[in-house]
């Protein structure tokens, strides 16, 4: 595999080049917004890059869809008084002094007990992490029981900071979510891991993917405008 690319406009579009024995060329756009083209062995590869040029308007406009499944910038101070999202829901936020760190939660209230105040932000965000890890695993366990009744169910699940994403799909569908999930309603959550499921039947956004999602999920639409709108 060789890495390319095209100019298109103003655009540079990089993909990953493959040969096979294949007889038409097949180009896939994945969650990472990554392009990868398999071609046959016996075309050139300046005849690659002219049909990819015809192609190039749509690869855009599916890269686009991609990042516009992107997180909004989540961010916050865990000092008394501010606010935190968990589960669609607003806390408070209280930090007080004592001799353990350790984070509570009753009613719409988050209670940062620390030995010094400067670490309530590190001691709030390891255990949101923990949290998060835990809980998105709970909620997704049902969406891929559900998903295996009709296709095969990915044996776990991974987790990893991601400035820019929800979750991922590998093209070794591997799934991988963004903790910060955990600031979001459960509905959303739901929507996220059955949209990257679906990647693993169907890599790029076409009418087969959205078919499937709808088949899976028919309220993928109102779920997914609430995830872009959120926070």
């Amino acid at each position: 595999m060789t890495k390319e690319q095209i100019e298109y406009g103003s655009h540079t579009i990089e993909f990953e080049l493959k040969y096979s024995d294949r007889k038409t060329l097949g180009v896939k756009i994945l969650p990472d917004t990554s392009v990868y083209v398999t071609a046959p062995t016996d075309l050139p590869l300046c005849k690659i890059k002219e049909n990819l040029a015809k192609k190039a308007s749509w690869i855009i406009k599916q890269k686009t869809y991609f990042l516009n499944f992107d997180t909004t910038e989540v961010s916050y101070q865990i000092k008394s008084g501010y606010a935190v999202h968990y589960l669609g829901r607003q806390y408070k936020v209280m930090v007080q002094l004592a001799a353990e760190n350790e984070v509570n939660y009753n009613g719409n209230l988050f209670l940062i007990t620390v030995k010094n105040k400067e670490k309530a932000q590190a001691v709030f965000d390891q255990w949101l992490k923990e949290k998060a890890m835990t809980r998105i695993t709970e909620i997704a366990k049902p969406i891929i029981r559900k998903f295996g009744e009709s296709f095969f169910m990915p044996k776990e699940i991974f987790f990893q900071d991601m400035p820019k994403r929800w979750g991922s799909c590998t093209i070794k569908d591997k799934l991988i979510f963004n903790p910060k999930l955990i600031h979001t309603p459960k509905r959303c959550i739901e929507y996220v891991v059955m949209h990257e499921l679906c990647h693993m039947i169907h890599k790029h956004h076409n009418d087969n993917f959205f078919k499937l999602l709808t088949q899976m999920m028919p309220d993928w639409e109102k779920r997914k405008a609430k995830l872009d709108g959120y926070l």
